[in-house]
């Protein structure tokens, strides 16, 4: 509360030359912000993961996951399969995915536990980040360009050995 408080004709007064130019520079901005940021969105579609999600319990998803996990152990996957990852505190099922490269996968990851994030990250640069929560299961459609390894990283704190929670994806 002030000392002595504002009369009505204060705080009525017009706008004098100065505000209006600063409202206007703050709207110009906002506009170009705008504009900015629906342009990147159409012009860079490839930037985007696309996603899809559906509710479903962690034991089932979990059953999923390592099912898949013994399936595919050290196997190339077939373009036709979906892929499974489950996040576990400290680890992701399964360890290592082999996948062609130029093929479009479905890989279905979600969380057993806690709340975790996925970071795939390849040795150009390439980033695609995820959050994971228990009890859904989030469908990412992903094509890997280039062959190499590429490292799988839970990037959400989820507990004590939540550096040791990691996985490669191997593309040939």
């Amino acid at each position: 509360m002030t000392l002595f408080p504002r009369s009505l004709e204060e705080w009525y007064k017009p706008f004098t030359k100065e505000e209006k130019t600063w409202f206007i520079l703050a709207f110009i901005v906002a506009i170009i912000l705008a504009a900015t940021t629906v342009g990147w969105f159409l012009i860079d579609p490839y930037h985007q993961v696309p996603i899809e999600s559906y509710a479903i319990s962690p034991s089932m998803f979990d059953k999923l996951a390592t099912t898949f996990a013994n399936l595919y152990k050290d196997k190339i996957i077939p373009e036709d399969v979906d892929v499974y990852i489950v996040a576990h505190q400290f680890y992701f099922t399964p360890s290592k995915i082999i996948l062609k490269k130029g093929v479009t996968y479905r890989i279905h990851i979600s969380s057993a536990d806690v709340l975790h994030g996925l970071s795939i990250i390849g040795k150009d640069g390439t980033v695609y980040n995820l959050m994971i929560m228990p009890g859904m299961a989030y469908v990412i459609h992903i094509i890997f360009d280039k062959a190499g390894i590429y490292d799988i990283h839970c990037n959400e704190y989820c507990g004590s050995g939540h550096h040791l929670m990691t996985a490669t994806i191997e593309v040939v």
